[in-house]
């Protein structure tokens, strides 16, 4: 990747497009606003001008009518897959290791900025530093970053963590998730951001990134399988009143949406999932045994167009909502 321009590898947004298509957002309108097709996403040697990935991160917060979205999929998103992470994950034995290894990954899947990691003291620093002047306010790339930074190390410390030991830095905090209300956000340039914390954090070892053994499957115990089915029950009851995000889901189980994520992934799902099984087991309930028009299933269960509806169902359930309740009638 040439060193002169500030490209960044396309397939780092996969996992919003994901996150888009879990809230039914037509993914080829928001690409094509940018200049970006599928093929060129699922092509690993595609890189583009960052400035492309701003817009890009931008048009999700838009098409979603929700400006802490990209933070939320930062903060929830699961790193195996990426590629700055997967060696550090393999590697470290320490959250400093962790970090050190990632800032040496990162410029080979972007030149658009400088990742550092940086101790002073009893204060260690670990963020970005960009290598031009955005022509646009990075405030949803900046959020996107800073809250997978954040998961990265709230994860790794674990029990020590301490959201008031924490300072974020960015272009606009208000775009940040509102599960981190207890940490404090300041307002920086459009230059870069960063996470301060404790140095001594550094030393945290890495055993909650080790792969999964027999040893941690059986603890997934008669307890955790009463909580899935309770919190499965709690979203069929609240889907029909006009539907449900990753965050009101959590607040049904009183857990913020990260830690959500984390349980749920013990048994190989994830919140998006849920809430869509939960609507899909409402709509057919209702079209097998209610009068009601697909147009009003489509809009309790928080649907504002009912085509997009139509598409879920048929992908879910493999028939329209009028097939399926002939077929059922």
């Amino acid at each position: 990747m040439p060193d002169s321009l500030p490209l960044v590898q396309l397939q780092l947004i996969v996992p919003l497009l994901k996150a888009l298509k879990a809230r039914d957002i037509d993914l080829g309108a928001v690409l094509e606003s940018v200049g970006l097709t599928r093929s060129a996403v699922e092509n690993p040697e595609s890189s583009v001008h960052v400035m492309v990935i701003h817009q890009f991160l931008q048009k999700c917060a838009e098409a979603t009518n929700d400006k802490t979205f990209c933070s939320e999929v930062g903060a929830g998103l699961d790193t195996t897959g990426w590629p700055m992470i997967q060696k550090a994950m393999s590697e470290a034995k320490t959250l400093g290791e962790f970090l050190t290894i990632y800032v040496m990954q990162s410029s080979q899947v972007a030149s658009s900025v400088t990742s550092f990691l940086n101790i002073q003291g009893v204060r260690a620093e670990f963020g970005e530093h960009r290598k031009f002047k955005p022509l646009i306010v990075p405030a949803q790339n900046d959020g996107f970053m800073i809250s997978l930074k954040l998961s990265l190390i709230e994860r790794a410390v674990g029990a020590v963590w301490d959201p008031s030991q924490v300072i974020l830095t960015l272009s606009d905090p208000g775009v940040l998730s509102k599960n981190m209300s207890r940490i404090t956000a300041l307002k920086g340039d459009d230059m870069g951001s960063k996470v301060q914390f404790p140095s001594a954090w550094l030393n945290a070892p890495l055993s909650i990134f080790a792969p999964q053994d027999e040893k941690i499957s059986n603890e997934i115990n008669v307890a955790d399988s009463d909580f899935l089915t309770g919190f499965r029950a709690l979203l069929r009851q609240q889907v029909p009143n006009g539907g449900i995000s990753v965050n009101d889901a959590a607040n049904l189980v009183h857990l913020n949406a990260r830690t959500l994520s984390r349980r749920l992934a013990k048994f190989g799902t994830t919140t998006a999932k849920e809430i869509l099984a939960a609507k899909m087991e409402y709509a057919q309930e209702a079209l097998k045994t209610s009068d009601q028009k697909t147009e009003e299933i489509a809009l309790d269960l928080g649907y504002s167009d009912p085509s997009n509806f139509s598409r879920a169902f048929v992908k879910y359930v493999g028939n329209s909502p009028s097939r399926y309740r002939t077929l059922k009638r």
